[in-house]
């Protein structure tokens, strides 16, 4: 396989780079997702407290021909 290509789990096609956008705030607000170490803890203000977390971009990978999606945070 060349070097960066990404084989799906389910039916070997090749699979596509690409990210999930979230909404924020009930707005046009787009992001990427991302993941938190632990679990929640509410926040009156912000929603939830990120306060001394691990915060990681989520990267998804999307097979070109059955639709699998596979996430990974780095």
């Amino acid at each position: 396989m060349p070097a960066g290509r990404r084989d799906c789990p389910k039916c070997k096609a090749r699979m596509e780079k690409g990210f999930i956008a979230d909404y924020t705030n009930g707005h046009a607000n787009r992001m990427q997702s991302r993941w938190i170490e632990g679990d929640p803890v509410r926040s009156f203000w912000l929603g939830l407290s990120l306060k001394g977390r691990r915060v990681l971009g989520v990267t998804t990978f999307r097979c070109t021909s059955c639709g699998f999606l596979e996430s990974e945070a780095k």
